[in-house]
């Protein structure tokens, strides 16, 4: 028999995110997803180095898919889901069937593995998330260094009080915010040179 997951998974390249908004550089879900995995394995690493008790797989499982659902439902932007509790939870609900739906694409063999994947729960579930907020963060911070203010300009200003409240939960980003988000919108050559 032949299943359909990691086709559909795959289809996370061809949606394109923030596509209310015009970007100097579009990023794509996988792109956005690979980008949360090296931020998890990051942040994870480091809160392991701190003494704490989490489960890096299981983070960065997470990472991989936590937007798959995306392939069935399209990209909704933060603020059009957030813009009422009712809409929200309607979406979250959505999310939920469509997960289910796409967990019925995989062998029997992986539905365990692929369902703890979507919600693994727990702190590795919260650092996840703490990276998805960031990863935004790097994209406005990187769109307004290319001169897109206008599209971007409120989005960063969201988001740098959004990093704020998450490195104030979460040490382990602050940690890594502290470590690499100074350089997080300079030129290849500024990256290269800098570290000889």
């Amino acid at each position: 028999m032949s299943y359909k997951f990691l086709n559909l998974a795959l289809r996370q390249r061809l949606l394109k995110r923030w596509s209310l908004m015009y970007s100097m550089q579009p990023e794509s879900v996988l792109e956005h997803s690979a980008i949360v995995g090296i931020l998890s394995f990051l942040v994870g690493k480091i809160a392991q180095q701190n003494g704490r008790d989490l489960d890096l797989s299981k983070m960065l499982s997470h990472a991989l898919l936590h937007d798959i659902s995306e392939t069935i439902t399209g990209d909704v932007v933060t603020p059009v889901k957030r813009s009422s509790d009712t809409l929200y939870a309607e979406f979250k609900a959505l999310e939920r069937t469509a997960e289910q739906r796409i967990l019925n694409t995989t062998p029997p063999e992986l539905h365990q593995a692929i369902e703890e994947a979507f919600n693994p729960g727990g702190i590795e579930q919260e650092l996840v998330k703490a990276c998805d907020i960031y990863s935004a963060y790097l994209k406005c911070r990187l769109e307004v260094a290319f001169g897109n203010s206008v599209e971007f300009g409120d989005a960063l200003a969201r988001m740098e009080e959004a990093v704020k409240e998450v490195c104030g939960n979460y040490p382990e980003l602050a940690t890594l915010h502290h470590w690499f988000g100074e350089d997080s919108d300079c030129s290849v050559d500024h990256l290269i040179t800098s570290s000889q």
